[in-house]
This record gives C-alpha cells, sequence and structure tokens, in this order.
C-alpha cells in the first residue's frame, strides 16, 4: 500500500513521488472506479490542498499508458496494476492548471490563451495550433483537435481548480467579466466533446447549474457517490498501516516545545472528522496535514495556515460585527440546522455590486449563502446526522482565532485557546467554580467597548466559540425560549443540561437570577433525556463575573434543594452533585 518515506507535503506529481520512492497511499482503485464509469464528463470537489491535483497527476499517467510506474521498480505494486486492473490505453492528456489564471487588464482572455499555448508548446503542437491571444476559445477548440488527429485517440482533458479565478477574482471589480470570460473557455468542453474521451474537473465549490454553470451542463458532479468518498484523504485502515510502518521510529520523532507531539490519537483528533457525503461509512483525514505533520514530527495547524481562502478570513472578520446576534457568523459554526443544500447559487454571485474594498462586497453576501461557502471550503463538514459542524481540533481553532482577531489580536485569540481548554474541561466534569474562573480569564481579554449591546454580547460570543471547541460534543442554544420568556443561553452535553442567566445592576444578587431560570421554564424545554438539570445565574459589573448561584431542578422546573454560590466549598466528585440534584 506504501511507498517509502519521508513525505513531501508539497510534492503533487505522481511521476516524481514514484521515481523518488516518496510516500504514496494507493488510492488507483479508488481512481479506476471513478474514471471506468459512464459519465463522460465529470466534476470531483474538495477543499484546498487535500489531494486533487495529485489524484489528476494519477489519472494521466493512467491514461498516459506509464504502467511501469505503478509497480516493478517503482516501489509496491499498486491496484491497477496486475493485468485486467485497467486497459492502459494511451490517450493525448491535456492539463489545464487553473490557480494561476490572472487578470491582466481586460479581464482573463489574455492569460487563458497563454495557458493554452504553453500546453500545445510542452506537447510539441504550436506548428498546427491556430493561436489567438484575444481569444483563447479559438485556440482551445484548436488545440483539442490538434491533439486528437495526432494521436488518432480521444482526448483527455484534466481541468485542475477550475474555480480558482472564480475565487480569486470574487472581489474585483471585474468579477463578473472574469466569470463570462471562463464560462466562454469552459464551453469548448461541450463543443468539441466528440473528440473528447474523458472530461475530469476538480475544484472547491459546487454551484447551482444556473447562469455560469449553463456552459458546463453536460459536466456531471460526482462528490456525492459514497464508494468514492475517500478517492482523496486518508481512511482510519489506511493510516493504522501507515502508523504500524513508523512506530518503530518514533523515538526519533521528538516534540518541539510549545507544540504536541505526534500521534496517533492526536492525528485522529487534530486532522480527522471529514465527511463529504451524508451515506459515508466513516470520516476522512486531512491529508496535507497528515503528510506535514510526518514530515515535521509534530501536530500543528498545518492546513489552516495555507489551504484555506482568504475570502473565508475576511467573511468572518469585520462586516459581521455589526450584525444583530442571531445572524452573527458563530451561530452558523456551532447551533447549524440539519443541511438541506450545499450547492452556491451563481445568480446571486452575479448580482453581488463591485465595490472600492471587499468588505464592501461581502457586505452584500446573504447570509444563507455563508454555510454552503463554509463546507465547501473545508470549515464545516457533515455529521452522521447531516448536520454541518467543525471537523477537528485544528478547523475549531482556527475559526476561533480568526473570528476573535479583530477583538483580541494574535496573542489574545491565542490565549483564548488555553481558557477555552480549561473551560470545556470544567464544564465536562461539572466544575462549575472552574468554569467561571475560566470565562472570567477569558472576558479580561476582551476590549467591551467593541460591544454596543453591553457585557452580555461579549459573554455569548466567548460562549460560542468555547461550544466551537467542543466539536459537536456539546449543544449550544442563545436565548433558549421556554413558557414565559428566554434563557441567555443553555448547554446539554452527557444527559446534562445548563441554563445559564446573566444578571447585572438591577439586582446586586446572582440568586435573583434562580428565579428568573424557574420562572420562565426554560428547562422543560430540555431535551428529555436529561438526568441532570442545573441553572447558573452569573451577577456582573463592568467587565467582571462578581458572583455566580447554581441551582439544581427537577424536569418540570421546580427546584431541588438549596443552590450553592461562590460562597459555597463546590463537590469534589460528580456522584455529590447526582446526589444532591440529579434525577
Amino acid at each position: 500500500m506504501l511507498s517509502d518515506l519521508p513525505a513531501d507535503p508539497s510534492n503533487s506529481e505522481f511521476l516524481d513521488i514514484r521515481q523518488r520512492h516518496l510516500l504514496y497511499i494507493d488510492k488507483t482503485s479508488q481512481i479506476a472506479t471513478f474514471l471506468t464509469n459512464s459519465i463522460k464528463a465529470q466534476l470531483f470537489t474538495r477543499p484546498r490542498r487535500f489531494g486533487k491535483s495529485l489524484m489528476l497527476s494519477t489519472i494521466a499517467a493512467m491514461y498516459s499508458g506509464h504502467r511501469e510506474l505503478f509497480g516493478g521498480s517503482f516501489g509496491p505494486e499498486l491496484a491497477v496494476y496486475p493485468e485486467g486492473m485497467w486497459h492502459w490505453r494511451t490517450h493525448p492528456v491535456l492539463y489545464l492548471d487553473m490557480l494561476g489564471i490572472q487578470d491582466q487588464g481586460a479581464g482573463i482572455e489574455s492569460a487563458l490563451a497563454d495557458l493554452v499555448y504553453q500546453s500545445a508548446l510542452d506537447m510539441g503542437l504550436q506548428d498546427q495550433l491556430y493561436f489567438r491571444r484575444d481569444n483563447p476559445i479559438i485556440s482551445l477548440t484548436s488545440l483539442i483537435k490538434a491533439m486528437n488527429r495526432q494521436g488518432q485517440a480521444r482526448v483527455v482533458i484534466l481541468v485542475d481548480e477550475y474555480d480558482a479565478p472564480i475565487l480569486e477574482h470574487m472581489h474585483h471589480p471585474r468579477a463578473a467579466l472574469i466569470r463570462h470570460q471562463l464560462a466562454g473557455f469552459y464551453s469548448v468542453f461541450k463543443s468539441t466533446a466528440r473528440h473528447v474521451e474523458k472530461l475530469v474537473m476538480t475544484g472547491v465549490t459546487r454551484f447551482v447549474k444556473t447562469g455560469f454553470w449553463s456552459k458546463l451542463n453536460h459536466v456531471m458532479d460526482q462528490p456525492e457517490t459514497t464508494v468514492l468518498h475517500d478517492l482523496v484523504g486518508f481512511t482510519d485502515t489506511e493510516l493504522d498501516v501507515l502508523w504500524a510502518q513508523i512506530a518503530d521510529g518514533m523515538p526519533e520523532i521528538r516534540s518541539v516545545e510549545g507544540t504536541i507531539p505526534l500521534s496517533r490519537e492526536a492525528w485522529k483528533e487534530w486532522y480527522n472528522g471529514y465527511r463529504f457525503t451524508a451515506t459515508a461509512m466513516e470520516p476522512i483525514y486531512n491529508p496535507f496535514a497528515i503528510v506535514c505533520s510526518l514530515k515535521e514530527g509534530t501536530i500543528k495547524d498545518y492546513w489552516s495556515q495555507s489551504g484555506h481562502l482568504g475570502i473565508v478570513e475576511k467573511m468572518l472578520q469585520e462586516p459581521w460585527t455589526g450584525m444583530e446576534p442571531q445572524d452573527r457568523v458563530p451561530l452558523y459554526l456551532t447551533r447549524p440546522d440539519v443541511a438541506s443544500t450545499y450547492e452556491l447559487h451563481f445568480d446571486w454571485l452575479d448580482r453581488l455590486e463591485p465595490g472600492r474594498t471587499p468588505e464592501e462586497v461581502l457586505l452584500q453576501w446573504e447570509p444563507a449563502q455563508i454555510v454552503p461557502l463554509l463546507y465547501q471550503t473545508g470549515y464545516l463538514t457533515l455529521t452522521e446526522g447531516q448536520k454541518l459542524t467543525p471537523p477537528n481540533r485544528e478547523i475549531a481553532n482556527y475559526l476561533s482565532k480568526i473570528l476573535l482577531k479583530p477583538w483580541l489580536g494574535s496573542d489574545g485569540s491565542h490565549r483564548f485557546l488555553v481558557y477555552r481548554g480549561h473551560m470545556l474541561a470544567a464544564l465536562r466534569s461539572l466544575n462549575i467554580p472552574g468554569f467561571v474562573e475560566s470565562l472570567q480569564s477569558v472576558l479580561h481579554l476582551f476590549p467591551h467597548q467593541r460591544f454596543p449591546r453591553g457585557f452580555h454580547q461579549a459573554c455569548n460570543l466567548v460562549l460560542d466559540l468555547t461550544v466551537l471547541g467542543a466539536l459537536g460534543r456539546i449543544a449550544h442554544s442563545m436565548e433558549r425560549s421556554g413558557a414565559q420568556g428566554d434563557a441567555d443561553t443553555a448547554f446539554v452535553w452527557d444527559a446534562v443540561s445548563l441554563v445559564i442567566e446573566f444578571k447585572t445592576g438591577q439586582s446586586q444578587s446572582a440568586r435573583s437570577g434562580q428565579k428568573q431560570i424557574q420562572d420562565r421554564a426554560c428547562l422543560r424545554s430540555l431535551p428529555k433525556a436529561t438526568r441532570l438539570y442545573l441553572g447558573l445565574s452569573l451577577y456582573t459589573e463592568g467587565a467582571q463575573v462578581v458572583s455566580w448561584s447554581c441551582q439544581g431542578y427537577s424536569a418540570q422546573g421546580e427546584r431541588l434543594g438549596q443552590p450553592l454560590t461562590d460562597q459555597d466549598p463546590w463537590p469534589t466528585a460528580r456522584v455529590e452533585i447526582d446526589q444532591r440534584w440529579g434525577g
């Protein structure tokens, strides 16, 4: 299954990987399944740096007839090497990498034409090319026909990151023109279909097939196919085999001070969790992050620092800080609804008005478009229940840093992650004093003049992002509705329900919040599987929690016994809390 180490995270060239005996987890069986179906033109979408380029490079080698690369002296035999596993018929291959396409003053037509000419030059077909630098449609049509004539066999076209020009120019003054030019370029694949054996396009985003996509309505979208869920990315089984190979050398892989040492468990927590189809049997791992961790021997946020799109970082920051609480971006990350669609609407994208700055364009985004974009770019993933949540520790940390950066800067965002870990540990162990202490430490980081709606807005943002770090294991809702009103916030986890109410200067006691929790009957709306209902009232002055009160309740919202306050000793064991308040 595996070639020799060392790993090289920057290498996506199949030929070079095999010649140098670098790490290669064999995906050729899945690739052959992907290619041998009856669909002639296919689109495969995954986030950036997820192995799509290596997949296309492998496909290019398979269609070019280079069987020797898949076995023999080039390393362990891959799945398609034995006779009968692949047809090994030779086809001319046109590989178009769209990542470098940039506006050159009048859109991207010149850049597209240059890409076609360079491809012809690489194949020695420049003399047979009818080249028009001002018309890439004519140039591409001419090249495809020339390749078909020369090789007799029909052409295989591989387009890497088809949507890169769209995403890179989304806020460009000529964004609509660029999308129009790109659509015209891709329309050649339909008009030359009789010369084409196979068309495979990869990218990040999927759009409803209107507008731009009407030029490519013959391209079938394939990412929902269960059997191809792990076409890129690594499975647990594959990483178990890999770990067994490197385990003997682990003493040589040492952690740098301040980083997390490499371990099989850390791989799972930090890089696993991606599901790209609702019927996937198991989540997969981010391959780029795994290979980087092998090379450096430690666990860090590799993918989020190299694979993200600038648009996502801008989207999650300043333009949204003025939104109403119910529309804020953190809500889309911590409490998304069951996913109903994963597609962006291209017609809506075409309605964006150009602005003087990217922020001016971002302000026009409709909230309903945010979730599909975050899913397609790798920041949210499907759960078994078809909800969308951050997939792993790396992504949860990155999203938290980005969302907090406008308030706290880089250093404050990093400190938040430390305090958040303490808060989550305290919650899970029902250490309420520890939870309040850690919350207080986080709140001291915030410049509260940035919260015009008051201190509670800062508290709710902190609690939102705390739940984000729980990776779906703690449910959270703000303004939890009860029979007579709303609670400020509620947590549910492991058969525990915790309602939190913030009180300010109108009362000098945290215990007054307990009456509000009981009167509003918020606990009655919480899950019936709950065995322990707790109400936590926090009395605040300025930017501090000056006192608190925690009370146990029955499923009907009746108080059980007496509350405990910041002046009382807190039980040291969970069993004591259950005996005091539990059902």
